[in-house]
């Protein structure tokens, strides 16, 4: 069966497509680099390219996004005190592969949801890794709020063990009672789970001279996928994460996440500057 799966280049979901073609200078080698050898990305290269003549910087905005997770990760993922890390809406992104090679010892359990292609990945990284690895792939729609525990819990997932909630990408999708409907699902007594996500600012916390970019960007976006996406400001984030009883535990522009990546801005400098914000909240 394995091998009927993997036995052409799969087709990449359209914005999980987009999003890993802008980051593909991340996945070069390793197991991350045979992983993407494996993908077929021609549905997406106009949209791409599009992104990329509208801003010059688009491509690097995702990559910030995807190795301040990875920062991130140093900071929350002890070695030798694993924790369960779960990843809603995980697409075909490989960040488990990166995980499972640069933070073995520190996890117990990798659960991937998403509403398709999760056997063709399981498939893919079968082939990759070693078997025994502690990675599960749950086909599920993360907005099925009513049966996401349950899928969680048949795959192993304890609900009373610390957990790292990986939300990249996906709340821009998403509605303000979905998102927070899917976090009821992670919250605890004692906030011992951590989230790390992403989201993008609306236009009134963007620079003036950016705006145009910034619409004609989202314009795209959101003709590419059919529906609208969603913005919040750091005011409507933490109203968010104060209906779940959270508490945020860091939060950072992307002139912050720049700095914090290469110890120099070179790109952003003012508020708003690249569009996005990530937050790390306990729950």
């Amino acid at each position: 069966m394995e091998e009927e799966l993997l036995d052409s280049k799969l087709k990449v979901a359209p914005t999980s497509a987009m999003v890993l073609l802008q980051a593909q200078p991340l996945y070069q080698t390793g197991l991350a680099g045979d992983y993407f050898s494996l993908l077929d990305f021609g549905d997406v290269q106009d949209i791409s390219a599009k992104l990329n003549q509208t801003w010059q910087h688009y491509g690097t905005v995702l990559r910030y996004r995807k190795l301040f997770v990875r920062y991130l990760l140093e900071q929350y993922l002890q070695e030798g005190n694993p924790i369960q890390v779960c990843i809603p809406g995980a697409g075909l992104d490989p960040l488990s592969l990166y995980i499972l090679e640069h933070h073995r010892s520190a996890v117990s359990g990798v659960y991937e949801i998403d509403a398709a292609h999760m056997p063709v990945k399981s498939a893919i990284y079968n082939r990759l890794l070693p078997t025994g690895e502690p990675i599960h792939f749950i086909q599920a729609d993360i907005t099925d709020t009513l049966h996401l525990l349950e899928r969680l819990r048949d795959a192993g997932y304890s609900p009373e063990k610390p957990t790292l909630v990986i939300y990249e990408g996906v709340v821009h999708y998403v509605t303000d009672e979905l998102f927070l409907n899917t976090m009821q699902i992670f919250r605890t007594p004692n906030k011992t789970n951590v989230v790390l996500m992403d989201y993008k600012l609306p236009e009134d916390k963007i620079p003036a001279a950016s705006r145009p970019v910034y619409r004609a960007l989202v314009g795209y976006l959101e003709q590419f996928i059919g529906g609208p996406t969603y913005r919040y400001d750091r005011q409507q984030m933490f109203r968010l994460i104060g209906l779940l009883h959270g508490e945020v535990a860091g939060i950072d522009s992307l002139q912050d996440i720049e700095f914090k990546l290469n110890g120099r801005n070179e790109l952003f400098y003012e508020e708003g500057d690249g569009f996005l914000e990530m937050i790390a909240f306990y729950l």
